[in-house]
C-alpha cells in the first residue's frame, strides 16, 4: 500500500481487516528457538544466549515438535505457513535440519535465522538436501563494526565467505540479511549496502537494537532519537531513489507516523504477535514473537498442544494489548494504527526516555 493510496476508506479497511485478524488468528509464522546454545556471544543478544551447554538440558526432544508440526497442519493450510527455527544458533543443534525436513514433508515453507559462522559447504549441503526455503543471515555492518558486536575478531570474514557461498546457488526461495543497526554502524550505512550488492545479496533489512537482554547493559549501542531518524531517512531515500539493485527495508520495529509509514517498508507498521505469529521456546514454552518479552509466554507444549494454546489463549496480544500499553499510550489519536508498535518494545531494561518510537522520531 503506497503512501498515496491512504485514503480514509483504506484505512478503515485496514482497521477493520486487523480486528478481523485478532477474532481469526490464522497462524502464518511460526518460530520454532530451537536453542538458547550459541558459537558467538555478542553484546547486544537480546536472549542472553550462552556458548556453554548449561541451557541443553531444558531443550525439547524434536519428537515433540514433530508431532506440533502434524497437529498444526490438520487446521491449516501448511503450505501458507513460515516455519522459522531460530536460536541461540541453531545450527549448533545437529537434529534441527532432520526437522526442517520433516516439515517440508507436511508442506510447510522452512527456514532458518543463522549467524552465518557455520554455513560449510557440508551444511550448506545438508539445507539444500532438506528442502530449505528461506535463509536469513546476520551481518551487521562493515568488518570492524561486525566483529565488534559479535564480539569475535576475523567473524566478518567467515560470515560473508559463507554469504558468497550461499549467493554461488540460490537453491533456497528467499534470502536476505538482518543487519542490527547501532551506534557503531549507523553511519556506515551505505558503505555497507555496497558491500551486499557486490556479494549479490538481494535483501538487507535493517533492524535498530532495542534494549532487552545484553543490549541493555551495552547502552552505547542504542540508538539516540537523532540516529534513529536518520537510520529511517537513510532507508527512505534508498527506496524513493529507484535503485533496484537490492531491496533496502526495516523490519517491524514499530510505528514511525505518516512521515515515514510506507516509505521504509513494503506496507503499514502491523505488529502480528500472537495474532498471526507464534512462537515454540527451546523449552517448549509457547508465546507470540519469539523477540517479546518472556514475560508473555502463555503455556507449554509439554502439557497442552500448541493449537489448544494458540485457540484458547493468546488474550494479552489479541484483547487486551490497549491496557498493557496503557502507560505509554493512552489517549494517543494514532492507536488505532501503532497499537502501542511492536510487541517486543515492552518491558525494555535501562532504557532512557520514551518507549514510543513515534515520539523519538518527531522530536528535532
Amino acid at each position: 500500500m503506497s503512501q498515496s493510496s491512504l485514503t480514509v476508506d483504506s484505512l478503515i479497511s485496514l482497521i477493520e481487516q486487523r480486528e478481523q485478524l485478532k477474532e481469526t488468528h490464522p497462524l502464518k509464522y511460526l518460530f520454532w528457538e530451537s536453542t538458547l546454545r550459541c558459537n558467538l556471544d555478542c553484546l547486544h543478544c537480546g536472549s542472553d544466549c550462552m556458548k556453554d551447554n548449561s541451557s541443553k538440558a531444558k531443550e525439547i526432544d524434536i519428537s515433540l515438535v514433530k508431532k506440533e508440526l502434524v497437529d498444526i497442519a490438520k487446521y491449516y493450510d501448511t503450505t501458507q505457513i513460515t516455519f522459522a527455527i531460530i536460536g541461540g544458533e541453531p545450527l549448533v543443534r545437529e537434529d534441527i535440519i532432520e526437522v526442517g525436513a520433516f516439515s517440508a514433508e507436511l508442506g510447510y515453507n522452512w527456514g532458518i535465522t543463522t549467524n552465518g559462522m557455520l554455513l560449510t559447504h557440508a551444511k550448506i549441503a545438508q539445507l539444500k538436501e532438506a528442502n530449505l526455503k528461506t535463509i536469513s543471515v546476520s551481518l551487521d555492518g562493515l568488518e570492524a563494526h561486525h566483529d565488534e558486536l559479535r564480539n569475535l575478531k576475523g567473524s566478518h570474514k567467515i560470515v560473508t565467505k559463507n554469504i558468497r557461498r550461499l549467493m554461488a546457488d540460490r537453491f533456497f526461495l528467499a534470502f536476505d540479511i538482518i543487519c542490527c543497526v547501532n551506534g557503531l554502524n549507523v553511519n556506515h550505512l551505505g558503505e555497507f549496502v555496497e558491500e551486499l550488492i557486490e556479494m549479490g545479496v538481494p535483501r538487507v533489512r535493517f533492524t535498530p537494537i532495542f534494549s532487552h537482554g545484553r543490549a541493555s547493559e551495552n547502552g552505547h549501542l542504542i540508538l539516540k532519537d537523532e540516529q534513529l531518524r536518520q537510520l529511517l531517512t537513510f532507508i527512505a531515500k534508498y527506496r524513493a531513489s529507484g535503485d533496484n539493485r537490492i531491496d533496502v527495508t526495516l523490519s517491524e520495529e514499530g510505528y514511525y507516523g505518516a512521515e515515514f509509514e510506507c516509505q521504509i517498508r513494503e506496507d503499514l507498521h502491523y505488529c502480528g504477535s500472537g495474532v498471526q505469529i507464534g512462537t515454540i521456546l527451546y523449552d517448549g514454552k509457547v508465546m507470540g514473537c519469539p523477540s517479546v518479552s518472556r514475560k508473555y509466554t502463555e503455556g507449554n507444549i509439554k502439557d497442552s498442544s500448541f493449537m489448544e494454546l494458540w485457540n484458547s489463549k493468546f488474550y494479552q496480544y489479541r484483547g487486551g494489548k490497549e491496557k498493557l500499553f496503557e502507560s505509554q499510550c493512552k489517549g494517543c489519536e494514532d492507536w488505532v494504527l501503532c497499537e502501542g508498535g511492536g510487541f517486543h518494545l515492552l518491558d525494555q531494561k535501562n532504557c532512557e526516555g520514551t518507549l514510543c518510537q513515534y515520539e523519538k522520531v518527531l522530536k528535532r
